[in-house]
């Protein structure tokens, strides 16, 4: 599962950051906090609109198993947490295929995407 996990980033994220550098325009950023069982934080910078596979992928951010799918919401391992106060604000509702896939997820909470 890592090996294939680990090729898959060796092969898409340098696509995805020449793609980047030459197709895009500048975007608003945004900081995303990882809170580890550890009590640490890591903290990464992300473009507004980028998937959470996309975030972790291009920060290098090292999740064991993370993204088992390639983002075909087939697992549940991009999901997050938000405050409550975050949570109301977002605009646009998941699908019913997201709200199936994080039934599946472990500990699951109201303000949980």
């Amino acid at each position: 599962m890592c090996a294939a996990f680990c090729l898959l980033r060796n092969l898409w994220r340098p696509y995805r950051l020449f793609y980047r550098r030459f197709t895009a325009k500048p975007q608003k950023k945004v900081v995303i906090n990882f809170l580890w069982k550890n009590g640490k934080k890591q903290s990464v910078n992300a473009n507004v609109g980028d998937t959470l596979l996309d975030v972790v992928l291009d920060n290098d951010v090292d999740i064991d198993g993370f993204g088992a799918c390639e983002g075909t919401l087939a697992c549940s391992t991009c999901h997050l947490i938000f405050s409550r106060r975050d949570f109301k604000t977002l605009t646009k509702p998941m699908s019913e295929e997201e709200e199936d896939m994080l039934d599946l997820a472990f500990g699951v909470t109201e303000t949980y995407v």
